[in-house]
């Protein structure tokens, strides 16, 4: 089972869309004043749309989660309506993350400062604008999947899940840390951090 299907393609849709948004940048026009408002409007909506889409992965997440350590569906349902919202995903956002090492609210207004202050001055304006977008692609990437993480482990406090198992992806791309890690069973108060960006390992609930 792929916990992530539905915050990959979340991924895929906000990809696209920052992908225009940042080509677009090129076509602005270079005064100040423009560069300002043109590099603002693409982060800020880039951070709103991810943020809708980030509380419609986490439901997802959170209620799969819950049908796994099986509860009833109806009533996960209900459960997550009521927990994973706007605020939840707004606290997420703001809170200093253990994986990126930062925050993403702070550091999107970070990358749009920098990049409206190397515009300024840039020589290949349209080269610095795709390294943002990589930069800004990361970002938005790995919150996606923080969301699921996150989620998924409320979920199972929720349901009273006292153990889980931590499993990989078992392919080639495994990080040696985390194949180590493969098969463990951990209380779930000491799961430990994920040890790098776009770890696709998940939690699975152990079931006395």
């Amino acid at each position: 089972m792929n916990v992530y299907s539905v915050a990959d393609k979340a991924i895929k849709v906000m990809n696209r869309k920052n992908l225009r948004a940042f080509n677009g940048l090129k076509l602005a026009k270079w005064d100040e004043a423009n560069i300002v408002r043109e590099v603002s409007t693409v982060y800020d909506s880039s951070a709103r749309d991810a943020q809708r889409r980030y509380l419609e992965v986490a439901i997802d997440a959170y209620v799969t989660a819950m049908l796994s350590a099986g509860q009833n569906g109806k009533k996960a349902r209900r459960k997550a309506m009521d927990d994973i919202t706007d605020d939840w995903v707004l606290a997420m956002l703001e809170e200093a993350d253990s994986v990126t090492l930062y925050a993403f609210l702070p550091e999107k207004d970070r990358k749009k400062a920098r990049l409206i202050e190397t515009l300024s001055a840039a020589q290949n304006r349209n080269e610095e604008i795709d390294k943002a977008l990589r930069f800004w692609t990361i970002q938005v990437g790995q919150y996606a999947i923080n969301s699921v993480d996150r989620a998924r482990l409320e979920a199972f406090y929720d349901a009273g899940v006292k153990r889980v198992m931590w499993v990989t992806e078992r392919d080639e791309k495994v990080c040696e840390e985390c194949r180590e890690r493969d098969g463990k069973v951990y209380e779930i108060e000491d799961v430990p951090n994920k040890p790098h960006l776009n770890c696709r390992c998940t939690l699975l609930p152990v079931l006395d």
